[in-house]
């Protein structure tokens, strides 16, 4: 044990601080299990926003809210997902010619401070173009598009789902031993199968940190989704959206996220309907605690069987 004073008040303040975000994720979890569990229901969780919300308050189901998390997410860590992954085993096992990679490095930085809404704004920008009408629905007779579409926002929040994935992966690389990197090489394997076969398992815990945090970016964001989704809150999904013939036209159409819909719900949104807006940040929550979970549990099961 520290004798000297000041080592004493340094473990402290360290405990203190763990002490401290440990209560306050704690009372944060509860706030929203009292003030939601009220409003969660199997109708609540499985139906569709009520016909005349906008006068009478929201209500209904949150169904189309979480299916369009779910789509956003899968959507945006698709792209993010193998892109920074590259970009990780570029910087940590290449970084070849020197100027790109320090380029690269600069540009993940930036993407890491920019904040979401430039993002929106570009990306509103962009879609909108007529050479790009295929993501959004075309406004008519204009030679433009909406730019509001599940393509086009997820297209968006791969960007703020990548510098978390490029972060985590390239610390978790190089954590991988060189003593591993050359018994492979002294067994005749090349440098791709080297990353293939050794860097990349190795790394597999890294990883999934950075795809939960990119998952938790994505997820959690509200300006990307109400400018480039549309904020449809109310609107409910088709008849057979789900179906291989219809499921393309409904990815190029408006829709909602959680967030749109908490933020809509919320005393300071339109809704004005603070019951579900509680109870959907709570599912919000216990949607990306699952993720997490499941994430943890299938690198570690890899991890063990290696």
């Amino acid at each position: 044990m520290p004798t000297r004073l000041s080592d004493r008040l340094g473990i402290g303040i360290a405990y203190g601080a763990g002490g401290i975000l440990m209560v306050a994720v704690a009372v944060l979890m509860l706030w929203l299990i009292v003030q939601g569990i009220g409003t969660i229901s199997w109708d609540f969780l499985t139906g569709e926003p009520a016909a005349g919300s906008l006068e009478q308050g929201v209500s209904g189901g949150i169904l189309p809210a979480i299916v369009g998390t779910l789509i956003v997410v899968a959507f945006g860590m698709a792209v993010a997902i193998p892109l920074g992954l590259g970009v990780a085993i570029f910087l940590t096992e290449y970084r070849q010619p020197a100027w790109l990679a320090k380029g690269t490095d600069t540009a993940i930085d930036l993407i890491f401070g920019v904040p979401s809404v430039v993002f929106a704004l570009f990306g509103l920008a962009i879609f909108s173009q007529g050479w790009l009408a295929w993501l959004s629905n075309p406004v008519g007779g204009t030679g433009m598009a909406t730019a509001q579409s599940f393509f086009c926002s997820s297209l968006m929040m791969a960007l703020i789902g990548l510098p978390p994935v490029v972060r985590s992966s390239q610390a978790a690389i190089l954590g991988v031993p060189n003593q591993q990197r050359e018994a492979a090489y002294a067994l005749g394997k090349g440098r791709l199968t080297t990353i293939r076969r050794i860097v990349v398992p190795g790394a597999r815990p890294g990883i999934a940190t950075g795809i939960m945090l990119g998952i938790g970016r994505i997820a959690g964001d509200t300006a990307i989704v109400w400018i480039l989704l549309g904020g449809a809150v109310l609107q409910a999904p088709p008849d057979g959206w789900y179906l291989p013939w219809n499921l393309l036209d409904f990815l190029r159409s408006e829709g909602s996220t959680l967030t749109t819909y908490i933020y809509f719900s919320s005393p300071a949104g339109e809704g004005n309907s603070p019951g579900p807006a509680y109870g959907a940040a709570f599912v919000l929550m216990v949607v990306i605690l699952i993720v997490n979970i499941a994430l943890i549990r299938s690198s570690r099961r890899k991890i063990g069987k290696r």
